[in-house]
């Protein structure tokens, strides 16, 4: 009977020495938390970066768009106003009057709107986007004065930055056949 509390005391005190945690496994276990929540911080950069890049083109496609409606628009007016019975000069054309190969060079805010120099407010200052609108060539006479010409309109833009640091180039580009007179 002696021996045998002897061991169950000798069992206790063997459990006794191994509850709880070592201070081994404690920093091994905060160790592996530790990178798990590196790697979350890394995916949570790196979806931003996308979604920031995913709205700079989205608002250069709407640029592009933007200005080949504005084309369309002065090509439209251009034709009516040659086959009018009375036509009169439209001094306000800026894209239709292009000769083969030349261009018209603008700047875009971050807001798809024309960039404003002298605006106290950056974001309508900035100069994020720069669209060039080329006429490309004239395809051929139409109806007998009018003219079908090849427009060009190509959006560069500068998106986040390279591993580097240095910006990443992207460009969008959109052409079309315009009829004008």
């Amino acid at each position: 009977m002696a021996e045998t509390l002897m061991r169950e005391r000798n069992a206790l005190r063997a459990r006794a020495g191994e509850t709880g945690f070592s201070m081994i496994e404690m920093l091994m276990t905060a160790f592996i938390l530790a990178i798990g929540l590196l790697g979350l911080c890394m995916l949570q950069t790196m979806s931003l970066r996308a979604a920031r890049g995913g709205t700079s083109l989205t608002t250069a496609v709407h640029v592009a768009d933007a200005v080949m409606e504005q084309v369309e628009q002065e090509g439209r007016i251009s034709w009516q106003n040659m086959i009018s019975a009375s036509p009169t000069t439209l001094p306000n054309l800026e894209y239709i009057t292009l000769a083969v190969g030349a261009k018209v060079t603008q700047t875009f805010n971050q807001h798809g709107d024309v960039s404003q120099a002298n605006a106290t407010d950056p974001t309508v200052s900035s100069q994020l986007f720069k669209v060039t609108t080329t006429n490309l060539q004239n395809v051929g006479i139409a109806l007998g004065t009018g003219q079908v010409s090849d427009y060009l309109v190509q959006v560069q833009f500068a998106e986040s930055t390279s591993g580097a640091g240095v910006p990443v180039q992207r460009t969008v580009m959109v052409t079309r056949r315009i009829l004008h007179g």
